[in-house]
């Protein structure tokens, strides 16, 4: 299975992409979770379930650091009704 976030064998042991990593390691730190000990597929969708409660404020940090554009000030708007 491959992914930009991560490369997964067909055992599910799982690797994180340099960009899973840059964006992923935030998401979960917010949850508590070493994503450095993510090591299967299983691992990894059991981490996204319990970092879900964060997400809205993982996005919100990621979407300071969109372009300041139409597009994205229509995503911003519509997300988080600003």
């Amino acid at each position: 299975m491959q992914h930009p976030y991560y490369l997964a064998d067909t055992t599910g042991k799982l690797r994180f992409t340099k960009q899973g990593l840059s964006q992923l390691r935030p998401y979960f730190a917010m949850a508590g979770i070493d994503i450095h000990k993510i090591n299967t597929v299983e691992e990894y969708y059991a981490a996204r379930q319990h970092a879900s409660p964060h997400f809205m404020e993982w996005m919100a940090e990621r979407a300071a650091t969109w372009p300041d554009n139409e597009e994205f000030d229509l995503l911003r708007k519509a997300l988080f009704d600003l």
